[in-house]
């Protein structure tokens, strides 16, 4: 397995919820790799525009299957309780069949900097 990270600069210095992306590395290892023979990749990425801070996480699975909708285990649906209960309407999660192949899961938060110590 290969992990590429795309991280900006300017986002280093983001307040980020704790292992807010470790249900998504989980499900893009366990649901979009495993299942193949083909060898792994895994794809982070950050960036900032708006005021708003996107992490993405991509594998290069099968992607989204398009005969049933897709079910929701317990890390995404605790993922997404945590994001509500700390931002309420102000986040974002999207799944998406990622470019090339494989799934795309995108978090939008609020851009906040880690607070300088006293």
């Amino acid at each position: 397995m290969t992990v590429k990270m795309e991280i900006a600069a300017d986002t280093l210095d983001a307040r980020v919820p704790n292992l807010i992306l470790q249900p998504l590395v989980e499900n893009a290892i366990g649901h979009g790799i495993k299942p193949h023979a083909k060898p792994g990749r895994i794809e982070l990425r950050a960036h900032r525009a708006d005021g708003a801070l996107t992490l993405e996480v991509s594998d290069n699975g099968s992607g989204l299957d398009k005969r049933q909708p897709a079910e929701e285990g317990v890390g995404l649906s605790n993922t997404r309780a945590r994001l509500q209960t700390l931002y309420g309407e102000a986040h974002r999660i999207e799944l998406c069949d990622a470019p090339g192949g494989g799934l795309l899961a995108r978090l939008t938060i609020p851009f906040r900097t880690a607070a300088a110590p006293p």
